[in-house]
């Protein structure tokens, strides 16, 4: 039996999962939720053959074949649901590598529902009693000539999962008893086949089957990725620039299996044929075989993550404190930004006691700033120098670098000099990074028709 997994494929918006991962200072969570609907039958039927049966002057042949359908007007076929989010953690040492990783969620944060009837095809040729028809009726065709319109059989599962879902997920249905399995029963008389013959009677088919959806989860792909993350807490890196906050697209793949058993019994009975009263109700033996599917893929349309980054802003001149008489002192205060998203923490380290600086760890909350006092206390009359270093979690500049000075050490650019040249950035622009580019309005508008697009870092201007 093959299949062929052609679905309509969803994405939602970020969402909130239950793992025990928690955000660190040099670390950003994210969740997204994913969901996936089938909205068609397996697409392969399952055949009995041909029954060749006689009895009461008819001679008959019968052939039921039957197809796992969705239920009439009850939804998809199956549902892949990841609502709280598959989440993604983001991890760095300062290198300009990023490395990402799937996070195990909560056994309950996924679902695969699967909600299925049973669609039959009936083919017959009958004849005796002046009686000669044939007929070809397939599921569409038979719906039409039923009392309701609608197969009598519906079975549904529901079974939890841990996103990503690398693990494999069961889905069982169960079946009933074939005596109580009846698909439908049609009227013979509503055939135009034989109406013109008058007969009546009855025909119909019982089947059931208890197939059981096994669904994993086999690749997770991010734009600009070094490689794809193929099972629970797998990882991958990325490389970046100068960023407020990481985006880059997510794909996620996978595969269905569908197995199991079905038993197809088609029946007849014909009452009377033009009119002379006949009894035709021959004994069919229900066919019976196990099936499996190929495993065919399942493809979650991707999704944009979004991981908010610290960025650390410090001076790019050199501060000078001018005279300073041996004994004597001076202080600078020095703005240090965080344009991230990202909360910053940093610390300030000096190459030459002379120079004092804050101890301990400082915060950034995200978009904003905070000063810090630097104080000269000269030591002799002679020029002195040092180095200033801020040693942040920013993710692709760790470690930023000023100079300072007194009594005409030279330093180069001054706090009180002209601005250096900066590369020319813009408030939003998207910033190219290892596996494509952007536009110079970034991704604002343009939603999931980027699909192609790899990682984007953006990076926003320093506020003067």
């Amino acid at each position: 039996m093959a299949a062929t997994l052609a679905g309509t494929m969803l994405s939602a918006a970020n969402a909130k999962a239950d793992v025990n991962v928690e955000e660190t200072a040099n670390s950003a969570i994210a969740s997204t939720a994913l969901r996936y609907e089938f909205n068609k039958g397996l697409g392969t039927s399952i055949s009995t053959g041909t029954y060749s049966l006689s009895g009461g002057g008819v001679t008959a042949s019968l052939e039921a074949l039957v197809e796992i359908e969705p239920v009439k007007n009850a939804g998809p076929l199956f549902i892949i649901d990841m609502p709280k989010g598959a989440t993604v953690e983001a991890s760095w040492t300062g290198d300009k590598k990023i490395v990402l990783t799937a996070v195990n969620g909560a056994t309950t944060d996924g679902s695969v529902a699967v909600r299925h009837s049973l669609a039959p095809t009936v083919r017959a040729s009958l004849s005796g009693w002046g009686m000669n028809a044939s007929f070809d009726y397939d599921a569409t065709k038979l719906i039409n000539k039923i009392p309701g319109a609608r197969f009598n059989y519906d079975s549904k599962a529901t079974q939890a999962f841990a996103p990503w879902g690398f693990t494999k997920v069961d889905t069982k249905l169960n079946a009933p008893d074939l005596e109580n399995a009846k698909l439908f029963e049609v009227d013979l008389s509503v055939l135009p086949e034989l109406i013109s013959d008058y007969v009546t009677g009855t025909m119909g088919v019982r089947a059931i089957t208890n197939p059981t959806f096994t669904y994993a989860s086999k690749s997770v792909r991010f734009d600009g990725a070094d490689g794809v993350i193929s099972s629970s807490g797998g990882q991958t890196t990325v490389t970046i620039q100068d960023g407020d906050y990481l985006e880059t697209m997510l794909s996620l793949e996978g595969e269905m299996v569908v197995n199991g058993s079905i038993k197809i019994q088609p029946f007849i009975r014909i009452t009377s044929i033009n009119g002379t009263d006949i009894t035709f109700e021959p004994s069919i033996t229900a066919f019976a075989m196990d099936y499996t599917t190929p495993p065919q893929k399942v493809a979650f349309q991707s999704v944009l993550v979004h991981l908010p980054l610290p960025n650390v802003k410090a001076p790019t001149k050199g501060y000078d404190f001018g005279d300073v008489k041996a004994g004597g002192s001076a202080t600078k205060s020095v703005t240090i930004k965080n344009t991230g998203e990202k909360a910053a923490v940093f610390t300030v380290k000096t190459s030459d006691s002379q120079f004092k600086v804050p101890s301990g760890q400082i915060t950034i909350e995200p978009k904003g700033k905070t000063d810090i006092k630097i104080s000269f206390a000269a030591d002799n009359a002679g020029p002195a120098e040092g180095e200033i270093t801020i040693q942040s979690n920013d993710p692709d500049s760790p470690a930023q670098k000023f100079k300072v000075g007194a009594n005409g050490a030279d330093i180069g650019a001054t706090e009180g000099d002209a601005d250096l040249p900066t590369p020319a950035t813009a408030s939003g622009c998207g910033c190219k990074t290892t596996g494509g580019t952007t536009n110079s309005s970034g991704w604002a508008g343009i939603g999931l028709a980027a699909l192609g697009a790899a990682v984007m870092i953006r990076r926003r201007r320093n506020a003067a």
